[in-house]
């Protein structure tokens, strides 16, 4: 009689995880932690006292002044010209803040700033604290309107140089074209010559014009398609250049989005004296250069009262400018140098080799509001001088009245020109101590959430609570180490209202495994048999539930903006790392510890 041998026989192991899923989740778990450790140290508020040009201003003044006061400074360091006072609280940052704007406002420029409390060793591992928003930081909103219609404008007044030269290089007389409004252009005199050669320029701009032809004279009409797709460009041309702006007053925070057809809004966390800023984003200015010529038809006055005649076509413009440095010549007096790039090099190179002996007038433009409350541009000759000898891409503008219109100068022309003009039509200020308010809200919540759920977790599933307990915990702090890495992520309040509903969610992922666990301890088996079917069977159930409320927070962040988007940041790295934590990193705590337990009618 034979006896069938089965010891042999290989079966599959249950839970048992590769070493390199161990390795990868430990490796990606410390490298967020490393992210996220700097933002729970804290910021130091500090003031930074920028000497003005001209004024001397020592550290020991300012150290008597805050003395007298009662005001406690923490720290204050001197270098360069500026000095930066530290403080232990906000409340203590605002009284040295007003008291030394009242004190030293015609020495110095006095600027809010904040320091993360972490070691310096975090940044030079690139950990830097998250970034608040301008509800959770404090600091300005602007809402900026933006004048479309001079841009219309100046496309129709293209549109009507390019005829009006095509019809005298043709030498074709007795055809006037004259601009009706922004977007309307009127050709009368029209015959058969002048029309064939009208017509195969307004082909070759396909249909950017709507034409209606009455016997000898034509209505050009910007197309509505046309309207929206010169406004969309000019609209994303001024946001980064405001973006550009904003980056050169070394505001790193900021937030610029286009809101409605015509409106920009610029947030501006941190900064709590917008002087500066509201000067520099609400400038609309541009530079060029135009020949002096006594039949010029461009008259202006130049710096010393006097009438010049200018050619109305400039050698070169603004956007040719890729550089420019304040600075001071040999007698003190402020100065600009320009870079120009390849083209406008070539540009300058030639007029100047042909017009040595000439004069040039650096002509400078900015827009206004008038009386009617519209824009309206204003040009001025800030340099007038005669060219001496061929001029390169690199040369110097003088005849400025003041470093601080030098500096400005530089500022704008290295950001660049606004494409359309705008105009700051709305202004809200939200105070530091408002936005500190609003953290210790938030984190209030926060803490509650978590405690509440931790206390359910213990009471309701005992040991596994512990492990979910821990994967909160690691989730919480992956939310936060994502949020540091994701390029132009910022924290606002209800970013913070993001991540307490994500942390609730993420207690959803392990209540579904914990049941199904249950329900298979119920069946008779074993707990690591239990543990593996919990696991896999809930995975689907959660995959499905997380996907959805992502897509649904994937919508909400492409159509929001603002406080909305802040929200579905947070809500979207919050799915992930509960996914992540949830299923894949509670696992690996339970298989080490229970994986194994072959025993049955036991209760978790």
């Amino acid at each position: 009689m034979s006896h069938t041998q089965t010891t042999g026989i290989n079966r599959p192991s249950i839970n048992r995880l590769s070493k390199w899923k161990y390795g990868l989740f430990i490796v990606m778990f410390l490298a967020l932690l490393m992210q996220a450790i700097p933002s729970f140290y804290g910021d130091i508020p500090a003031l930074g006292i920028q000497v003005k040009q001209d004024k001397y201003l020592s550290p020991e003044a300012v150290t008597r002044l805050l003395d007298t006061a009662a005001v406690p400074a923490k720290e204050l360091q001197f270098e360069a010209g500026e000095m930066l006072v530290t403080f232990d609280t906000i409340a203590h940052q605002q009284q040295a803040k007003a008291l030394l704007d009242t004190q030293l406002a015609k020495d110095a420029d006095i600027t809010v700033q904040y320091y993360s409390a972490a070691p310096e060793w975090f940044k030079t591992l690139g950990a830097d604290p998250v970034k608040l928003g301008l509800d959770l930081r404090g600091g300005v909103q602007m809402l900026l309107y933006v004048d479309l219609d001079a841009v219309y404008q100046r496309h129709t007044e293209a549109t009507a140089q390019e005829l009006k030269a095509l019809l005298r290089a043709e030498r074709i007389r007795n055809v006037q074209v004259r601009q009706v409004s922004q977007v309307e252009l009127a050709i009368t005199g029209m015959l058969a010559p002048a029309e064939d050669h009208l017509s195969a320029t307004l082909d070759t701009k396909g249909m950017q014009w709507q034409v209606r032809k009455s016997d000898n004279d034509w209505r050009l009409t910007l197309t509505e398609s046309e309207q929206q797709t010169i406004a969309a460009a000019a609209m994303e041309q001024n946001i980064q250049t405001l973006r550009n702006r904003i980056g050169e007053l070394g505001i790193v925070e900021a937030s610029v989005i286009r809101q409605g057809r015509d409106h920009i809004r610029i947030e501006l966390p941190g900064v709590h004296d917008p002087k500066q800023a509201k000067t520099v984003i609400g400038a609309t200015a541009s530079l060029a250069f135009h020949k002096a010529d006594i039949n010029g038809r461009l008259l202006m006055t130049d710096t010393r009262g006097n009438q010049v005649s200018l050619l109305k076509k400039p050698v070169i413009t603004g956007e040719h400018i890729v550089d420019a440095r304040s600075g001071t010549d040999e007698m003190g007096r402020p100065l600009v140098s320009i870079q120009l790039d390849g083209p406008g090099g070539s540009k300058m190179t030639d007029f100047s080799r042909d017009n040595v002996g000439q004069a040039m007038a650096s002509v400078y433009t900015e827009y206004l509001l008038n009386e009617q409350g519209k824009l309206t541009p204003s040009d001025k000759i800030i340099n007038l001088a005669t060219i001496q000898s061929v001029l390169p891409n690199k040369f110097q503008i003088t005849g400025l009245d003041s470093h601080q219109e030098a500096n400005e100068l530089a500022l704008l022309l290295r950001s660049g020109a606004l494409t359309a003009p705008v105009q700051i039509v709305e202004e809200r200020a939200i105070g530091p101590t408002l936005g500190e308010q609003n953290i210790q809200a938030g984190i209030s919540a926060l803490a509650l959430g978590m405690a509440g759920m931790a206390l359910f977790l213990m009471v309701w599933y005992r040991r596994f609570g512990w492990v979910a307990i821990a994967g909160l915990g690691a989730n919480l702090i992956m939310q936060l180490g994502l949020l540091v890495l994701l390029p132009g992520a910022v924290l606002t309040l209800p970013g913070i209202a993001g991540l307490v509903l994500t942390v609730g969610m993420a207690v959803d992922t392990n209540v579904l495994i914990f049941e199904r666990i249950r329900d298979r301890l119920r069946e008779g088996a074993s707990l690591a048999v239990a543990i593996d079917f919990g696991y896999r069977s809930a995975f689907t159930t959660i995959f499905d539930a997380n996907i959805t409320t992502l897509l649904s927070a994937l919508c909400l962040y492409g159509i929001g903006s603002g406080p909305l988007q802040g929200f579905a940041t947070t809500l979207i790295l919050g799915l992930i790392s509960s996914m992540v934590c949830g299923i894949w990193g509670t696992r690996l705590l339970i298989n080490p510890i229970w994986g194994r337990d072959n025993r049955r009618a036991i209760k978790i």
